[in-house]
């Protein structure tokens, strides 16, 4: 048995038996007890991992999938061809196109909201009723499938279409009566009258006496006009010659040959005159839309960066402009070269020249 050291003590000792150094354990004693620690500490880290385990599954909260708001009375909306090209058009207006972006978020977050998940049976009711609504007008109302701006113009334009086409065929019905009871047969007694005289008293080879006389000053002005006119205004039928009873007579040729070269070329000016503004508008919203494109963004911040990129372009166009279409070139004079002589002075001296040579042949046949 082994021996043990006690204190003396009056009352019942407390102290545990200390072993002496003659008393202690065998190594083969202590090797076995550190095994069996070493053995049990897999099995305390594994019950510590699931203890953290448990603990964190009961404080993550995962929170339940949101059910999507109703929206098919918007899409059944977004169908209809008059929407789509509004928005097409709206896509590309820089403005709209800034306040989309910088909104969407916005409402996204509403929809996804808890008093619109508390709402949903109503909203859900609501949105099948109104989608049964645009059923029903569509049934009363089918163009609401087909209709577009381009046929919304052309209805519009119908009372002015249907009065621009009768009113065409009343005047040139109106011009043809007028040709055929009242020009045709006075103009065949004038032939008549002037065959006679043409016989009997001086013979102007089929031409007016009087008209035909002042040839000589009308035959260069009509040539400077026709030449002139034909350049400025190249698109047209050509006014021969040849053909006409006098010089007056192609006079009035030219001038409804002019006015028909001219008025469509006038009116594409004027047309595109008045629609300036609307051209340089389109022109500045595809710049800015450009400069937009390049931002990383479409926040308030990156849409100023883009708008005075796009402003300091336009301004530099509008340099440029102004500098290739200076005052200098609208002064300048298309009759003046140098010290020549004007072109209707030179029709006016051989209009002149002509006429004295006319009047000495009739002195010579009287």
């Amino acid at each position: 048995m082994p021996a043990f050291h006690r204190k003396h003590s009056s009352g019942a000792s407390k102290n545990p038996p200390v072993l002496l150094s003659s008393e202690r354990a065998s190594p083969s004693n202590v090797v076995s007890d550190a095994a069996a620690q070493v053995e049990n500490v897999p099995e305390k880290i594994q019950t510590q991992v699931e203890n953290v385990a448990e603990q964190l599954q009961e404080q993550i909260h995962v929170p339940e999938k949101k059910k999507a708001i109703p929206l098919k009375t918007v899409d059944h909306i977004k169908s209809y061809p008059l929407v789509q090209e509004t928005r097409s058009f709206l896509h590309e207006v820089p403005a709209a196109r800034i306040l989309h972006a910088n909104t969407k978020p916005w409402l996204k977050s509403i929809l996804e909201s808890k008093v619109m998940q508390i709402a949903l049976p109503v909203t859900n009711t609501v949105d099948t009723m109104a989608n049964s609504s645009l059923n029903m007008t569509e049934k009363i109302v089918p163009s609401l499938k087909t209709k577009t701006y381009q046929k919304l113009g052309e209805e519009a334009l119908l009372p002015y279409t249907y009065t621009k086409q009768y009113g065409k065929q009343a005047t040139d019905k109106t011009v043809s009566l007028a040709n055929q009871n009242i020009y045709q047969p006075t103009h065949n007694q004038v032939l008549k009258f002037r065959k006679y005289y043409n016989e009997k008293l001086y013979d102007t080879k089929g031409k007016p006496l009087v008209r035909s006389s002042l040839d000589p000053i009308t035959a260069p002005l009509n040539n400077f006009f026709q030449k002139n006119y034909v350049k400025w205004f190249p698109k047209g039928a050509d006014v021969p010659k040849d053909g006409f009873s006098s010089e007056l007579n192609r006079s009035v040729a030219l001038v409804i040959n002019f006015f028909s070269r001219s008025i469509p070329v006038l009116e594409k000016n004027v047309i595109d005159t008045g629609m300036m503004p609307c051209h340089y508008f389109i022109h500045a919203n595809k710049v800015l839309n450009k400069s937009l494109d390049k931002q990383p963004s479409l926040g308030f911040k990156d849409s100023l960066n883009g708008s005075k990129n796009a402003i300091s372009e336009l301004e530099k166009e509008a340099a440029e402009y102004i500098k290739s279409h200076g005052p200098q070139k609208l002064l300048t004079n298309p009759f003046h070269k140098g010290n020549k002589k004007n072109k209707v002075e030179n029709a006016v001296e051989q209009g002149q020249a002509a006429i004295q040579d006319r009047v000495e042949e009739i002195q010579s046949h009287v």
